[in-house]
């Protein structure tokens, strides 16, 4: 289960700084193309799942703390990307499901110049992830 949430945070990090890495990596192109249509849904996926981690995360939060604090911030970190990539990723789809709101477009217009950012975080922190599961 920790595998697919390492491939959902490089996955939601590199849709949200697709042009950065096309930039860099031009070999990803057609990958990219394939992902860019259903990035609403990967977003919106990637905030479920990002809810389903946090709660894991705070029902052992005191246990977690304890024995592995840096672990638990990294953790914690990753996860509060996950969440609001597949916030910023899934708005469209949200503002369809729920109708016009607001507060939503609101939030969302405030992450969203922050948005290679934080899919550059996101990658980042999915290869420490990654590394840190390995070792």
């Amino acid at each position: 289960m920790f595998i697919i949430y390492i491939l959902a945070l490089i996955i939601i990090g590199a849709i949200a700084a697709i042009g950065f890495v096309e930039s860099k990596i031009p070999q990803s192109k057609k990958g990219m193309d394939f992902i860019k249509p259903h990035s609403e849904w990967v977003g919106l996926v990637s905030l479920v799942f990002g809810i389903y981690w946090l709660l894991r995360i705070l029902f052992s939060i005191g246990l977690m703390l304890k024995y592995a604090f840096v672990l638990t911030l990294i953790q914690i970190a990753s996860t509060a990307l996950l969440i609001l990539l597949g916030f910023l990723m899934a708005q469209p789809l949200i503002m369809k499901l729920i109708g016009k709101n607001k507060n939503v477009s609101d939030i969302a217009d405030k992450i969203a110049p922050l948005k290679e950012k934080l899919g550059l975080a996101s990658i980042a922190l999915g290869f420490v992830n990654l590394l840190l599961y390995i070792t």
